[in-house]
Formats: structure tokens, sequence, C-alpha cells
């Protein structure tokens, strides 16, 4: 007689590729080797490729990750690519033309305005693509997106910072690899995540039991992101307590990460 096992077909989770893990270390070789090759020669046409490789290995390799663990996105890797490259771009174009005239303007830029402009400027990108991928965008693509948009924002604006750190500095190497690496670390509960739960909520409007709740939604998700980026720049201003505002914001990636896995895809 036939088992209950030899009966039932049985189902497996669909298992996580290593594809992140290859562009992680092929990052890390890479910088290292642009490191030593700088180090020796001291040849400064080196340095442009130094700080683009720095900035965009974790947040090229966390973007990796997710578009492989969310397993049912319909998002190609083109896209995803687009989403970061012009996301990044013009995101951060957008924010620092608005920051800009916003200081000029009022004479100052509060920590919730900085929020509010970047979490808006980043948002450009993944608005076209909605209308474009319209009307089987989900949310689980948002989350994707928004990684890949946040994580190219993230990377362009580390490449500045490791090049500011480079003028200051009279050319050391040490201090902007520290700049390099602590940016990058702190991007994947920065800019990263704070697009992906904003996207996320975005692009789930259309699969909310009504419009109305799902606009509600998406408002009280963007206003908490605006909150913790807000936050977060006051706190690093200050030198303190910005990593753990850090780590709650990848949490709850995390955790809407893992609730769209789960989801059945439709």
């Amino acid at each position: 007689m036939s088992t209950l096992t030899e009966r039932l077909p049985v189902t497996h989770a669909p298992a996580l590729r290593l594809r992140w893990l290859a562009v992680l270390l092929t990052g890390l070789a890479l910088f290292g080797v642009v490191f030593a090759v700088v180090t020796e020669t001291g040849d400064p046409v080196f340095l442009p490729c130094l700080l683009l490789v720095g900035a965009a290995v974790v947040p090229a390799t966390f973007t990796t990750l997710v578009s492989e663990m969310e397993t049912t996105h319909r998002l190609s890797t083109v896209r995803i690519l687009t989403g970061a490259i012009l996301g990044g771009v013009v995101g951060g174009v957008l924010a620092g033309q608005l920051e800009f005239e916003t200081v000029r303007t009022f004479g100052s830029l509060p920590y919730a305005m900085i929020g509010l402009i970047e979490e808006s400027a980043k948002l450009a990108i993944p608005v076209l693509l909605l209308a474009w991928l319209r009307p089987r965008a989900r949310a689980v693509d948002g989350l994707v997106l928004g990684v890949a948009v946040g994580s190219g924002f993230a990377a362009l604006e580390t490449m500045g910072y490791g090049f500011v750190a480079l003028i200051s500095t009279g050319g050391q190497l040490d201090p902007v690899g520290h700049v390099l690496m602590l940016r990058a670390l702190s991007s994947l509960g920065g800019h990263a995540a704070w697009t992906g739960l904003a996207c996320a909520a975005f692009f789930g409007i259309r699969g909310a039991r009504s419009r109305a709740l799902g606009w509600l939604r998406f408002g009280a998700v963007f206003a908490g992101v605006i909150g913790l980026h807000a936050w977060w720049d006051q706190r690093a201003a200050l030198g303190s307590g910005y990593a753990g505002i850090a780590v709650a914001s990848f949490v709850l990636l995390t955790a809407v990460a893992v609730a769209l896995r789960e989801r059945p895809a439709r």
C-alpha cells in the first residue's frame, strides 16, 4: 500500500541562487586589485576606478540578493539595471538641485526637508516605470526596483563622499577606504531600505482591497521613511545613534521582503 508521502506531491521553496555571492567576491577582488595598484604606483588615474568599485560593490550585491530572494517578481535584469543607474543619477541630480534651491530660498535645510526631497526624488524613475509596467506591476516588483534605485543613489552618493575625503586628506587612501566601507554598509539600512519600502507600498496600491486603502498605506509608509531618513541624518550629524536606525530600517525591509516572498503570485 502506498504511503501518504508517495501519494501527495512534495513542494519545496525555491532555492536561493548565489549570483549575489559572485557579485560580492568579484567586486571585492576588483577593489583589492585597484587599491593595491593605486598604493603601489601612486597614479591618480586609477582613483576614479577605486571610488566607483568601492562605492558599488555592496549596493550591487544587495540588489542582486533581493532580486534573487524575491522569486515572484517580474522585472528583467535590464529593468533592474536601468532603475539602479537612472534612479541613482536622476534622483541624485533632482535631490541636489532641490536642496540647493531650498537653501537659497529659505536659508537653511532642515533634516525633515532633506528626507522629503531625497525620498521624493528617488521615486521619479519608479513612477515612470510603473506607468510602463501597468497593470502587471505588484508590490514585490516595487520592492526589488526600489532597492535597486536606492542602491544606485547610495553608490553615487558614496562616490561623492569618497571624493571629498580624498581631497580633504590630501590623497590619503586609508580615510577614503573607511568612508567607502562605512557608507556602503550603512546603505543597506539607508537608501536601499527606504526606497524599497516606499516603492513596495507605491506599487502595491493597485493590489490593495481598495484604491483609497492603498494610497493611505503608501502615504503612511512614505511618511515613515521620510522620518527614518531625517532621524538618521540628525543622528549622523551628532556622530552616534544612526547605526540603530539603519538596523531598524533593514529589519523592516527584511520583514516586508519575507512577507512578499511568501505571498502567492497572482
